[in-house]
Order: C-alpha cells, then structure tokens, then sequence
C-alpha cells in the first residue's frame, strides 16, 4: 500500500495518473460504519478497474476550529495502526493530508478542481454525513453540484446497532462508560492497543500477582479506570490477562495512571517488547482495599473470572 502524504495547496500536477476510486473520511477506529464505505468503494473500484484510495487525515480535523480538551485529543485507532488496518482491507493508495486551515478553506469548487481531480478518481464515496470543508454545506448532498459529471459520487447511508447510528462518537462514548462489549460489537473486532513493556513498582509481584507493566502513548483513547479481561498478542502468540487501567489506589491516591496486566499462566521476561492489547470485557470498577490482604482475596476473585471468560470463548487465543 502507498501512503502519498499531502499538504495543502498540491503541486501544480496529476498526483494519480491510474484510474481510482476514492474513499473519503476520518476513519477514527475503523469501525462498522467505516468498513461500510470502503466495502462500497472497493466494489466500485474492482467492478471499474480501478484502483482503491483513501483520502484521510493526519490529526483531528476539529483542532483547526476550536480548542480541544486533552482527552478529547486522542484517537481510537493511532495513525499507523489506522494504516495498518486500511491496507488489511485492501486499500492500496492512502492520500494522506495535513489537515490544516487553507485546507479546510477551499470552496468545493476548489476542492475538486485542484484536489480531487490530481489523483484521477472516476468515483469518490463516503458516508452521508462527510464533510470536506470548513462549512456545513460542503457535504455529499451538494458535492455532484461542483462535480459537474466528471466522476461519479457515492454516498453510504448510516448504518445503525440498536436504532442508534455506528460512529466514532459513540465509541468513545462507550470506552469512557468502560462498556468495551459494545465498543467491540461497533468495530466488529476487540478494541486493540499497543504499547511497550515497562519496568513498575513490580507491588504485584510482591502480592503473588506480577503485571506487564504496557505504557501506551499519551494519544491513545483508553478504556476507563477498571478491571478487564483481555489477550495480549506478543511476538505473535495471544496470552489470556487480565487488566487494570489505575491508580493503584490501595497504595495511595496520588499514584500515576497506569496500564498493568496480569497474564494468567505466564512467565516470561517481556521487558521492551511492543505488544498489543485486545478489550474483550469490563469486570469491575477501580476498588481502594483497607489491606493488601483485602487486595490479593479480589485478584483471586478477577483471576477465575478471567478464566471463566476464557472457557465461555475458547477462540479469543486463536
């Protein structure tokens, strides 16, 4: 897959000079109602001949038109996993822009003039609710306008879960309500992170329950403070774990937030190694325990949880 990063305004040439079809839009987690897109552009791509693109972004478009809270600033899939995900779809050409203000700023005539029309596209597709500029009006119902015929222009209908829409929105919404169950039935996969193992303050070894320790990057939509059931992908091979997004409050209250998992039937060093994290289910909330004897009796109780989880779906390891 190609990934041909652009800045606004382009050089004054054909970008493409193959026939493409484009798929438009964020694509922040990658989810049903995303997948939905590129399955209609990828259709139209192979009955055409025509090669599959995807024109997205390099950070939030909203951070041109408004300060945005740190949390808010994250993302549910991080760029290069985005990526990963696209060219495991199929998708063989990302346009890549930086999303800047003299971006956002071009009329829809000059959207498709001096943009769209470089990469060669004989049709672009993307959801109902795309937009390509800095107004509301510059939307997919009104797009064929500036068009003018010279491709054609496709647009998704919503695709709904419980007579609600699929949208990132609501993804978020459900990691901070830790309601990971849902976050996966939206994506149609596990909610995955990835991170690298990091040296602790090694508590749960000393409690009969030792953590990889996964710090992830500080853009990186996490789950919230919680218990989880999880795998863990290393090296290729998934471990069973289970989770703990905290502060390790039994310990003090002004402890860092922390990513640590216990991996059942596990003893390996991991030290340094990049792994990546599947949320399959919330188990409980974050609990201040009077001793550390309160503690270990809980972690027992999570453990045949997590284990229990692993008998009712013997697949998540495969």
């Amino acid at each position: 897959m190609d990934v041909i990063k652009l800045h606004y305004p382009l050089a004054n040439k054909q970008y493409l000079t193959e026939k493409t079809v484009i798929a438009m839009g964020f694509f922040d987690g990658f989810h049903r109602g995303h997948q939905a897109v590129l399955q209609q552009a990828k259709a139209e791509a192979e009955k055409r001949g025509a090669s599959l693109a995807v024109l997205t972004y390099d950070h939030h478009p909203a951070l041109v038109y408004k300060k945005i809270a740190p949390h808010d600033k994250r993302y549910i899939t991080l760029l290069n996993h985005k990526l990963a995900l696209l060219e495991d779809f199929g998708v063989q050409k990302v346009l890549l822009v930086n999303y800047s203000y003299q971006f956002q700023s071009q009329t829809p005539s000059e959207f498709v003039e001096h943009f769209l029309k470089r990469f060669n596209p004989v049709a672009v597709v993307a959801g109902f609710d795309h937009t390509y500029g800095g107004s509301p009006d510059d939307n997919m119902e009104n797009l064929p306008k500036f068009v003018n015929g010279a491709f054609d222009v496709l647009t998704v209908p919503a695709l709904t879960q419980d007579n609600q829409k699929v949208s990132s929105s609501r993804i978020r919404r459900a990691l901070d309500a830790s309601d990971v169950e849902t976050v996966n039935q939206l994506l149609g996969r596990p909610f995955q992170t990835q991170g690298v193992i990091v040296h602790g303050e090694e508590r749960g070894r000393l409690l009969g329950y030792p953590t990889a320790n996964v710090e992830h990057s500080e853009y990186q939509w996490l789950p919230a403070i919680g218990i989880y059931v999880v795998t863990v992908e290393i090296a290729g091979q998934k471990y069973l774990g289970m989770a703990s997004i905290g502060r390790n409050v039994t310990f003090g209250d002004d402890g860092p937030m922390t990513v640590e998992i216990n991996l059942i039937d596990f003893n390996q060093n991991i030290y340094g190694e990049v792994v990546r994290v599947n949320w399959l289910a919330h188990g409980r909330g974050e609990i201040k325990f009077q001793t550390a004897d309160e503690l270990v009796t809980q972690l027992g109780k999570d453990e045949a949880a997590t284990r229990q989880y692993l008998k009712n779906h013997p697949d998540i390891l495969h």
